[in-house]
């Protein structure tokens, strides 16, 4: 016989959890009349067959026909005397998180008009918040198959460089430019990753950088092309050299 999950809850969910999944492994049983049990700061989804079926919100639910409709479409369990039924739960934490951090594991390539090519690294924070659960579970957990939280911050700063790859190669011909690009480097990005990010259910609500330099050995070949006088454009340089 299964063992019936009665009551369903993430009681312990902490506060930089961005999901717990109930069971942990594999699918759970579950009957009419079992108890979901939602904090405040959550949404409970349930899940099958890799999509999102049915969701609810803050509060106590019995389940029933009535609030399980998706479930109910696509499954005959609810015939024949049978309540009983599988699936997981899929609790996403629905609060801000803030101060997340991203960063460059391996400098950034780019065409240069002054060294052929550059490499940078970058880092900063930003500020996320679960805009859609149901998306979010679909995407992240369904698509990805991710819902560790450290494994969805590394898919999450993943998308945010490669939001930097393409500001950066869209807007600077040498790196001599970025200290005019600082200044509007985090809304260029937020704006280019936002729309990534609410495709899969997520506001990003702010984006910093904090920090784009050159690795050693482009700024290397900086000062030995300045030494040779073999810098084109010197004032850029300065600036550069200032910043």
């Amino acid at each position: 016989m299964p063992r019936i999950i009665d009551v369903v809850e993430a009681p312990n969910q902490g506060p930089n959890e961005l999901v717990v999944r109930v069971p942990q492994v594999g699918s759970g049983d579950f009957r009419l009349g079992s108890q979901v049990i939602v904090r405040e700061s959550q949404n409970a989804i349930f899940y099958r067959d890799g999509k999102s079926l049915d969701m609810f919100g803050p509060g106590r639910h019995t389940i029933t026909t009535a609030n399980l409709p998706l479930i109910s479409n696509v499954m005959s369990f609810f015939t024949g005397g049978n309540d009983v039924f599988t699936a997981e739960v899929y609790f996403v934490n629905m609060r801000e998180f803030t101060d997340l951090k991203w960063g460059t594991p391996q400098p950034i390539s780019l065409r240069d008009s002054e060294l052929g090519f550059a490499r940078v690294r970058g880092f900063g924070q930003y500020t996320i918040q679960i805009a859609e659960p149901k998306r979010f579970v679909d995407q992240i957990v369904g698509t990805q198959g991710l819902f560790q939280t450290s494994q969805i911050e590394d898919y999450l700063r993943n998308t945010i460089i490669s939001s930097i790859t393409d500001v950066l190669g869209e807007n600077m011909t040498s790196i001599f430019d970025l200290p005019r690009l600082m200044d509007e480097m985090g809304a260029a990005v937020k704006a280019k990753a936002s729309a990534s990010f609410a495709a899969m259910g997520i506001n990003l609500k702010q984006l910093m950088v904090v920090s784009i330099t050159p690795t050693d050995e482009t700024a290397k070949a900086i000062d030995e092309r300045a030494s040779m006088g073999a810098i084109g454009n010197m004032d850029a340089y300065l600036k550069f050299k200032a910043a």
